[in-house]
This record gives structure tokens, C-alpha cells and sequence, in this order.
């Protein structure tokens, strides 16, 4: 799973929610059916630690407000 920017979406990464107003940390990286099951959603997305909403689902679908690459954990 990439962002929209072409770079592979890693758990840790650090990224911009709400059009790049809000920071949060990839936590859980959603793909298959299984997960998407598991999590009770019904695409493909992440789940973004980010305050003040605690753990949100952003859906790479919403290309009107994409999840913007920060950097990856540890770099």
C-alpha cells in the first residue's frame, strides 16, 4: 500500500490528516478482506493515531484529502 506520493505506507510513519492541519502516526495498515472484516470497514485504509480524535480510519480512497507521507519511523 502506497501514499499518494509513491512511498510505501509503513505502521510508525509520521503523517498530515484534515487537508495537512493535523499530525498523527500510521498504526495499523488495513488491506485484505480480513482485516477490513476484523476492523468493520468496508475499503482498504489505515488507522491514524492522531489528537485530538485518538484512533481514526482514513480510507485510501479520499483523494480530496489525502494522507500526507511525513516521514517513516526512525529516519
Amino acid at each position: 500500500m502506497k501514499y499518494l506520493s509513491g512511498e510505501e505506507i509503513l505502521v510508525g510513519d509520521e503523517v498530515l490528516i484534515e487537508n495537512g492541519k493535523t499530525p498523527g502516526i500510521v498504526e495499523i495498515i488495513i488491506e485484505s478482506q480480513k482485516e477490513m472484516k476484523q476492523w468493520n470497514v468496508e475499503e482498504s485504509g489505515v488507522l491514524i493515531k492522531a489528537a485530538p480524535f485518538g484512533l481514526v480510519f482514513w480510507p485510501l480512497s479520499n483523494n480530496d484529502d489525502p494522507i500526507v507521507f511525513q516521514k517513516h519511523e526512525n529516519t
